[in-house]
């Protein structure tokens, strides 16, 4: 894990603009900084996606069916899970994935607490590599859970290809739950990722401070700032840090030069259309056999069932 840790770190910082991978974030402390950011005024993507799961949780329950296995990748604290779980008829079981390996136990536990009868996987990983699902022979589907829309986070044709491995998980009889926020007016998206509070800029800056703590970077986090800004012609928030002064980073004796107002680049978050959503998903050979939206049209749920299911 520390080898491809610092590949990906050295790769990205040669690069022209210099770049680190966002999955990344997510240490013990930038899951927990996460599950701040996600209770902040400003970022409105949790919250309103927690109202609309509980308002359409029966609608979902109906379509998922008896006795299904529920996958989440990147499960984080596990929050919205059980919304879903709660109205489930006799699931066969719930595997949560994420990469940091404590958080992904606690957010377990908690569920355990809630559900001491259904039977639950924990699974550490990159949910973007090649996985080993459990896969038992007695369930009706396999369900994939994927809120939160974290789909955003990924390039169109990474997005495309985690959504190829889904329908190929999910089979023929299965199904993916996919959460998306949607395009919106700018100020808006800009606050969710900039607040006032600067927890999203911690958040930002701990990637620096996981590569000195894991891999002996000297990053000195006080020597960047927090960008973030809506691309309109790539329809997505990107974070980046900027230095503030010209200065050397050295890293398991790879040294890295930034000039000042140098950026690197942490993060996208794309923002969707129904059109662009359903588009991408055809293209995977997947149909949306129904979606949802809030009332202000802020976020979306999709139910997509493969595209040879839906034929049938």
């Amino acid at each position: 894990m520390r080898q491809e840790f610092l590949t990906d770190v050295i790769d990205g910082l040669s690069k022209k603009p210099k770049s680190l991978p966002s999955k990344y974030f997510y240490d013990e402390t930038g899951s927990q900084l996460f599950e701040r950011i996600c209770a902040l005024d400003e970022y409105y993507l949790t919250r309103v996606e927690l109202r609309l799961l509980a308002s359409i949780r029966h609608e979902l329950a109906v379509a998922i069916g008896p006795n299904a296995a529920i996958i989440e990748p990147g499960a984080g604290a596990g929050i919205k899970i059980q919304t879903l779980l709660e109205t489930l008829e006799s699931p066969s079981f719930y595997a949560p994935l994420d990469l940091s390996e404590d958080f992904l136990l606690r957010s377990a536990r908690a569920v355990r607490q809630r559900f001491p009868l259904l039977p639950i996987v924990p699974l550490i990983g990159d949910f973007t590599q090649a996985m080993h699902w459990p896969k038992p022979d007695d369930i009706n589907r396999r369900v994939v859970f994927f809120p939160g829309s974290t789909l955003g986070n990924f390039e169109s044709d990474d997005a495309m290809s985690f959504l190829k491995k889904m329908r190929e998980l999910i089979g023929s009889e299965g199904a993916l739950i996919l959460g998306v926020d949607m395009v919106k007016a700018i100020a808006m998206l800009e606050a969710a990722y900039d607040d006032r509070e600067g927890v999203t800029e911690t958040f930002n800056k701990n990637l620096l401070v996981r590569i000195n703590n894991e891999l002996g970077g000297n990053f000195d986090t006080d020597r960047f700032s927090h960008k973030a800004f809506f691309n309109e012609e790539a329809s997505r928030i990107e974070m980046h840090l900027e230095s503030r002064v010209d200065h050397e980073v050295k890293i398991d004796g790879h040294r890295f030069k930034l000039g000042k107002h140098e950026r690197i680049h942490t993060e996208n978050s794309h923002k969707f259309t129904l059109e662009s959503i359903h588009g991408l998903a055809r293209r995977a050979g997947l149909v949306c056999r129904k979606h949802w939206l809030d009332e202000q049209k802020l976020f979306s749920i999709h139910f997509f069932e493969s595209n040879e299911f839906h034929s049938r």
